[in-house]
């Protein structure tokens, strides 16, 4: 397989074949909703293991047309914590993760004009996932969200990602603001 194959949204497909069956259906947003697995970073330096595939970010980088380029800077739009079940996402085992989280989320959005967003993806190897945003600020429930195999679009758009997406965008690279007027 190729390194730089497509899937019909425009999307990279994994040369690995693998991954976590919420982040593959993320794709369908397309090719500028772009989430890496933020986790098998975190596994590979403090625990020399691949721990991936529970934990992504949404991003948004600050030019399309310069990805060769290593030095670039990015928004954050979103962090996802994958769990399999309400309870033990808001568990007393998993409060010093979901703590931890939440204080990544405050210092990221110290550094843009709007914080990213939080949230929990419940759910198991196949849709419906729940999407449960927390306030970064507080950790109280702010809104939950259902998300099937068919309304990724609709979902973002009620959960204010798309437009916090574009809000970022904008700021990121300053050209794309001016190619929408």
């Amino acid at each position: 397989m190729k390194f730089d194959q497509r899937d019909a949204s425009g999307v990279r497909i994994r040369a690995d074949g693998k991954g976590d069956s919420w982040a593959q259906d993320h794709r369908q947003l397309g090719p500028t909703f772009n989430m890496t697995d933020f986790d098998a970073v975190l596994g590979l330096v403090a625990f020399a293991a691949n721990t991936g595939e529970k934990l992504f970010m949404e991003y948004v980088p600050d030019n399309y047309q310069n990805r060769p380029n290593v030095i670039r800077q990015y928004a954050n739009v979103a962090m996802f914590d994958r769990k399999t079940n309400r309870e033990y996402a808001f568990g007393e085992t998993n409060r010093v993760s979901l703590s931890w989280h939440l204080d990544h989320c405050r210092k990221i959005g110290a550094s843009q004009p709007v914080p990213p967003k939080f949230f929990f993806v419940i759910g198991r190897d196949q849709p419906p996932w729940m999407l449960i945003e927390l306030d970064i600020e507080t950790g109280a429930v702010v809104a939950e969200h259902c998300l099937t195999a068919m309304n990724w679009r609709e979902v973002w758009q009620a959960a204010g990602l798309t437009g916090l997406r574009d809000q970022l965008r904008r700021w990121i690279d300053p050209s794309a603001a001016q190619a929408k007027r």
